[in-house]
């Protein structure tokens, strides 16, 4: 996870804690290096005809040392020439989004006065509250197709972890650190935005493949094969759900409404989450009532929703 960070450095950041972790072993290294030459140096001096050598293992650090920058130097020129502007562009599969936020609060100094631990739990929070998108980030390599948000939960998340992010900001970022952070937070904004309008996951691609076809109505079958045909009939309902531009801005204004609700602290996070879910499954749902649509669209979404509560939990 090579690129360049707010000063302008090349350098591979891999976390704050991370980072305290190399710094440490460097450090140690560097002085099991010191106190080996001066042993060797006060055996050369008292004549005994001793040879200043290099152990193996210092000899494997510093030509791995070596190695990382030139793979660093590499790896940045390749990103300095496919990505530009905003910070985000160069995560995926290989670096998460939470390290842009972390890298950015280290170089000003955030996590300095912290114990580990605390750095720690910063950074955990960072990365519970992107993890969302992340899911969604990249070429797919680490997707579970399985597990991964819909389209409608993509759209539910983002403005879930902007919202926690702007939280997370106020209450643990010094005053004076909030300008650049929320600069990165518009910029995640703009990044993911473009991500979730094409998001689909496999059960999205199904419905919509679904709504073209006839509708199974076999008789006399099994409660195996009828349970089949309901759960079809339902996804190709969802499949031919549509909604205008003003549903859509209204559907968003629903979600920030429960977001300033929870915030402010006018109900439990539990309680603002199960709106949260009744709200994106009404909507995915196109209004209808039909139960074996409302299952379903609660079946593939609850995961989503729980990992949201998780975050938001804490936070709070």
């Amino acid at each position: 996870m090579v690129y360049i960070n707010s000063s302008g450095t090349k350098e591979m950041f891999t976390g704050a804690y991370a980072k305290r972790v190399e710094q440490r072993n460097s450090r140690a290294m560097a002085e099991s290096q010191k106190t080996e030459q001066k042993r060797e140096s006060f055996q050369d001096y008292k004549g005994e005809g001793a040879t200043v050598t290099i152990s193996e293992e210092s000899k494997e650090f510093l030509e791995g040392v070596a190695e990382r920058k030139a793979a660093q130097q590499a790896a940045m020129k390749a990103v300095q020439e496919e990505y530009s502007g905003n910070a985000f562009a160069g995560t995926g599969d290989f670096k998460q989004q939470y390290l842009v936020f972390s890298e950015r609060l280290y170089d000003d100094g955030f996590y300095d006065n912290m114990s580990d631990d605390e750095v720690q739990k910063m950074e955990g929070m960072l990365k519970s509250i992107t993890s969302g998108m992340d899911s969604i980030n990249g070429s797919g390599l680490n997707v579970n197709r399985e597990t991964e948000m819909s389209h409608e939960a993509a759209k539910l998340d983002l403005i879930s972890s902007v919202n926690a992010l702007n939280y997370f900001t106020e209450k643990f970022v010094p005053e004076e650190m909030r300008e650049s952070f929320k600069t990165l937070i518009n910029q995640y904004e703009e990044y993911n935005s473009a991500k979730v309008s094409v998001h689909k996951n496999i059960y999205d691609m199904r419905d919509e493949s679904m709504k073209r076809i006839s509708a199974p109505n076999a008789v006399n079958v099994s409660e195996m094969v009828k349970k089949t045909q309901e759960e079809t009939k339902a996804s190709m309902e969802i499949g031919k759900v549509s909604h205008t531009s003003e549903e859509e801005a209204k559907n968003k204004q629903d979600y920030q409404t429960l977001f300033d609700s929870l915030i402010a602290r006018r109900s439990s996070a539990n309680n603002i989450f199960d709106e949260l879910k009744n709200t994106l499954i009404d909507y995915a749902a196109g209004g209808s009532k039909n139960a074996n649509v409302l299952a379903l669209l609660n079946a593939r979404n609850t995961g989503s929703i729980n990992n949201m509560l998780d975050y938001w939990s804490k936070l709070l």
